[in-house]
Order: structure tokens, then sequence, then C-alpha cells
């Protein structure tokens, strides 16, 4: 099934394989269309009888999305003739597909790399427009194109580096040092480009945790309210009144913050209270943005220092009982009259969004992240090694390994074929 399952005006029933043509041919009424082409029809019972209009839509191998011959039975959104049709397909042979199968199929057949196939589930996962974009670039091939270029610059020096061992007698023109470094320099750019936007392109695919936390009455549910826009929190004078963490989630410029309201941090000798506060500090270590909140009429603020790097946010609650005025430390608001809320759903974003620019090439996965600081690493050796005059033997182990970690990135091997890239480009073997 392509479409959800359920009642609905059509449902879209997807076949791809070698035999796809022959078994949908098998019980379609008419001839199917051309590649690329639709036609109206009837799926057949084996007596004969129609089970339901449909519309067969065809794509021919390598030109589908999954590289195979692929049919798409479009017909009505009922689950009694969905069924049955899926049925009739699995008594001629087809199978149902496995969980991602069709993109898996898809990065087999060379038709997408392992980062387009993970924007593919972005793509449906996305909780917001600016993650759907994310995901959207990546799977039109942004990280992809981007680490073919550092690929094919890390190429041309360990091509060199293959030419020093092997066929130094040869009459081929070698590069120089600057010419060599600058070729890694050009790599490295790239690797730098590729990592500049992974701590907001990470947020807006995971969404950004928020710990909002502080001494008791403060007004940490009151804020966690207004900024859900939601009164999901009971709000209450009595101090503890907030024992659990409570969760929601909330979209500031299309970047998804998951809210975290806590318990108030004091010493109690209440066990209950006790573990919602030990929860409340967990949940601010966790965090990657904490709203630290004071109110000017709670004297028993208690200023945590917690041992993650998160971002803080210090703001003065209730700042409409007198004339708090901002500091560079701690802004004022009132989660009562909504004071100053705009300002503090601002700085959320800016908090995410500032250090770091999304581009079309921003990895967003720390799978992605860890493969290219390895690359990096290994890059780094390679310039080291250059200035100290290393065998071309030890800088061109580090450059296949900078290769390798990109090739775990993107699903490709290009490591395979380098010597006849040699006789092919520089002309060896006269």
């Amino acid at each position: 099934m392509a479409t959800p399952a359920g009642r609905g005006s059509i449902a879209v029933i997807r076949v791809s394989g070698p035999q796809t043509l022959d078994i949908c041919g098998s019980l379609f009424d008419r001839e199917l269309p051309e590649a690329g082409c639709h036609r109206f029809g009837n799926m057949l019972r084996a007596d004969g009888t129609a089970i339901d209009e449909v519309v067969l839509s065809c794509f021919k191998a390598p030109h589908s999305y999954s590289g195979e011959d692929v049919i798409e039975i479009t017909t009505h959104g009922n689950q009694v003739i969905v069924s049955e049709l899926l049925d009739l397909l699995y008594k001629n042979t087809a199978r149902p597909a496995q969980p991602g199968e069709f993109s898996f199929r898809a990065f087999l057949n060379g038709r997408i790399d392992l980062t387009q196939a993970e924007a593919v589930a972005d793509l449906i996962d996305a909780g917001s427009r600016q993650a759907a974009s994310q995901a959207i670039r990546q799977l039109k091939g942004g990280i992809s194109d981007a680490v073919d270029q550092i690929c094919e610059a890390v190429t041309s020096l360990l091509l060199q580096c293959e030419l020093e061992l092997d066929f130094v007698e040869e009459d081929v023109e070698l590069l120089r040092f600057r010419e060599k470094m600058g070729i890694v320099r050009t790599a490295m750019d790239g690797l730098d480009k590729l990592l500049s936007g992974y701590k907001t392109s990470r947020s807006l695919r995971k969404g950004v945790k928020v710990a909002i936390v502080g001494a008791p009455n403060v007004g940490k549910s009151s804020l966690f309210n207004i900024l859900l826009q939601d009164n999901r929190a009971i709000v209450h004078d009595t101090p503890g009144t907030t024992r659990d963490v409570l969760s929601g989630s909330c979209l500031i410029n299309g970047v998804r913050f998951d809210l975290f309201d806590t318990a108030g941090l004091r010493v109690s000798k209440d066990e209950i209270e006790d573990e919602g506060i030990k929860r409340a500090v967990e949940a601010a270590e966790k965090a990657e943005i904490i709203i630290h909140v004071h109110s000017p009429d709670v004297s028993c603020n208690i200023v945590t220092d917690f041992t993650r790097d998160a971002a803080t946010i210090r703001i003065m609650n209730k700042s409409d009982l007198n004339e708090y005025k901002d500091t560079e430390r701690m802004i004022g608001v009132s989660a009562l009259s909504g004071k100053g809320i705009d300002e503090l759903r601002q700085l959320l974003y800016d908090k995410v969004a500032d250090d770091n620019v999304i581009g079309a090439t921003s990895i967003s996965r720390e799978r992605h992240y860890i493969a290219v600081k390895q690359a990096e690493k290994a890059l780094l050796r390679v310039e080291e090694g250059l200035r100290s005059s290393l065998t071309s033997e030890l800088i061109a182990e580090d450059l296949r390994e900078a290769m390798l970690a990109l090739n775990s990135l993107t699903g490709k091997h290009r490591l395979d074929g380098l010597l006849e890239r040699i006789f092919s480009e520089f002309c060896i073997g006269k």
C-alpha cells in the first residue's frame, strides 16, 4: 500500500520487481500502458469478473523510484476492494513489501544514496515547514553532491600518491607541495560546509528539548502553559504543585520545541516531591535549552549550574509586579499578562538558529556527523603528513580512511577502480 489504510476516495497499490509487468498484465483487462503513461480499465478475478475500475500507471526500469519495473494501481479507497486486490496479487506470486523496502531497492539499484533514503523518512515525519524543506533539499541530493565534490578532491590527491609510489619513473607530472595542500584545503572547506548547519538541522529534524526550571512558585507551569497556548499544567499558589515532569510541543518560526515543565527546585523532605525534583534535574541535564525562571516575590530562588553545556535563558517572571528592566543576563516576562512572551519565543528560536545557518549541504543526523568528523580527522593528519614530508604511502593511508568515512555517509564505493582511473587519466602504460 502506498496510501494509508482506511476509508478514502482512492487508494494506491504499488508493485515493484522483475515480474511486475507479467503479474499485473495477467489481472488487467486491457494492455498495460506504455512507460510513463496511465490506462483506465478493470482488475479481474480468476473467474473474469471485475473487482474494481482502476487506473494503472507504468514505470519501466531503471526509470522508476525503485529502479525496477513498477506498476501503481489506483483504485477506490474501500478496504474490502483493496484487500481483495492485494490477495489477488499475492496469489499470483507477489508478496508484501517489508518496511522501507522500496527505498532500500532504490538504494541497491543506485537511484538514491543513504542520505537521500534517510531524507525520505525525514520528509514523512517532518513536524514543521522548515523540517520538510530541509528533507527536500537532502532528497534532491544536496549532501550527496557536496560529498561527491569532496571525494573528487580526495581522490585526485590519492591518485597522486599512487603515482609517486608506483610510477615514479614514468613521464608523469606530479603535484607540488602547495598544490597538494590546496587540494586538502578544498576538501576541508567542503567538510566545514557539511558541519556548519548540523546543530540547527538536527534540531529541525528531532525538535529542540527545552527544560523550564526554577524554585517553587516562580510561575514555571504558567509559563509552560502560555508557551504551549494550552492549560496543560495545573497552576496553584501552593508550592510543590508540580510533582512530575510534564511535556508538550510548540512551533516557533517553523521549529518544533519540546517543552518540559519540572518540579520546583528546593530542599524537600517529601519523598514524592523529592523524586519530582530529581526528575527535574534529569530533564535539565538532557535539554538543549534551559529556561531558568526567577520571580521577584519568591526569595528562595535557587541558582543551579547544570553539568551539560545547554544554552540557558534566565527570565524574571511576574515582572508586572514591579518595574523590572531587562538586563544582559535576565529578561522580564509575565506569564499572566503575556508581557515579554513574544520576545522569549524569538530568543528561543535565536538560540537554535543564530549560531548556524542551514544550507543545502547541512547534515542532520548523528550518523552523518560522526562520518564527517572521521573524514576531517583523517584529512588533518594528511595536512600534518604533507608538512612533515611523510611518505606517500602513509599519506595515502589517511586519504583512504577519509574516503571510507565519506563512503559510509552516502553508501557509495568510490575506491573501486582506482588503478583504472590512474591509467585513463594520466596515460600511463605507453
